[in-house]
């Protein structure tokens, strides 16, 4: 009767089999031969396109020249090699490791540590189209510079780029004008007023390609200010790019050259010998 019994557990075992796992199947699938140091790139598409945005989340510390934040980086491509069909499995997103894929090598440019701290490394949103999109949390150190009119307000400068590649080969965008405060948590000294972001090229004397880059500006006053105070006509001349008549509009400052207008993006001319400087001084560690 015990040998009976042990054959109807192992007919058993084999006629239900091992359950079919769609998760399984579909990473089986697109991660066949997947190289995660190869960029995701193709012969039709060569660049590959990020969208790049930032969420501020809270301040954590501001001096008025340094500015210390907890944000969100919103980053988002395609990779083709991760797509799948519909047709054969019924699941239209997952997630990943970070770790596991190519993911863009974008950095804050002008911070004055040596590294942005990610309190925490998220997976990766996969989506069956191949497009991606990652919210990595990163608490940023950035510069601060003071109005000419009001020394309660400053303006804190963020410049992201591309660490390794030029714009062939990685194009950063922006996915919004401005720095996104939904989640935003107030702060009892310094009140947020504003933000603006703009995307520009940097030209090197060493290289014949753009180097693109975006940049945002969060506007902060403190909370004891209680004079009047109009924040677009008081920006600082290194990012003052507000001009009120129409012949002017696309002009910039001295170092920021000219305004695309059907792309919205500034060309910056270096004449620096190689990539390790910056005659903007916005850059740091190479950029």
């Amino acid at each position: 009767m015990m040998i009976g019994y042990r054959l109807w557990i192992a007919v058993l075992f084999v006629g239900f089999g091992r359950p079919d796992m769609i998760e399984e199947e579909i990473l089986d699938e697109i991660l066949y031969n997947y190289n995660k140091l190869a960029r995701p790139g193709t012969i039709e598409h060569p660049t590959v396109k990020v969208e790049h945005g930032v969420n501020l989340i809270k301040i954590e510390e501001c001096d008025g020249k340094t500015l210390k934040a907890m944000t969100w980086l919103p980053i988002a491509w395609t990779d083709p090699r991760l797509a799948w069909s519909l047709d054969f499995y019924d699941l239209d997103a997952l997630t990943l490791p970070s770790d596991l894929l190519w993911t863009p090598d974008i950095v804050l440019y002008n911070s004055p540590s040596s590294h942005a701290g990610n309190a925490y490394n998220p997976r990766v949103y996969i989506f069956n189209s191949g497009s991606l999109s990652w919210y990595p949390p990163t608490t940023i150190t950035t510069n601060c510079e003071g109005s000419e009119i009001d020394n309660t307000v400053i303006f804190c400068l963020m410049r992201f780029g591309s660490w390794s590649y030029h714009g062939r080969a990685l194009d950063i965008v922006l996915s919004s004008d401005f720095v996104d405060t939904e989640d935003y948590i107030e702060h009892p000294e310094w009140e947020y007023v504003n933000s603006t972001a703009y995307k520009a090229v940097q030209m090197y004397a060493c290289c014949p390609e753009a180097y693109p880059y975006v940049m945002y500006n969060i506007t902060l006053r403190r909370r004891d200010n209680s004079q009047s105070y109009n924040v677009e006509t008081n920006l600082p001349h290194s990012i003052n790019g507000v001009i009120e008549s129409e012949e002017s509009k696309y002009n910039v400052n001295s170092d920021t050259a000219v305004l695309d207008k059907d792309s919205n993006t500034y060309q910056t001319n270096n004449t620096i010998s190689g990539k390790g400087s910056d005659t903007d001084n916005t850059d740091s560690g190479g950029k």
